[in-house]
């Protein structure tokens, strides 16, 4: 495994494992939606977001540095 898919990697354990310990039933209100959820789910939902939204800024660096 490369050195750099490590630290990733062990965060994505750390996560997942996290997320299984707390299975509560959670009241989610956003503006005018209100939903149960699991809190698992919530956890790995969120952790999933930041991983994409990470991703995209990355890209996005990637293609400005390619630019100049």
């Amino acid at each position: 495994m490369p050195r750099r898919l490590i630290i990733p990697f062990i965060l994505l354990i750390l996560l997942g494992t996290f997320a299984l310990q707390n299975t509560q039933i959670l009241k989610v209100s956003f503006l005018i939606w209100s939903f149960h959820i699991s809190q698992a789910l919530l956890i790995i939902l969120c952790g999933a977001i930041g991983i994409i939204l990470g991703l995209l800024f990355k890209l996005s660096s990637k293609l400005k540095h390619k630019v100049k």
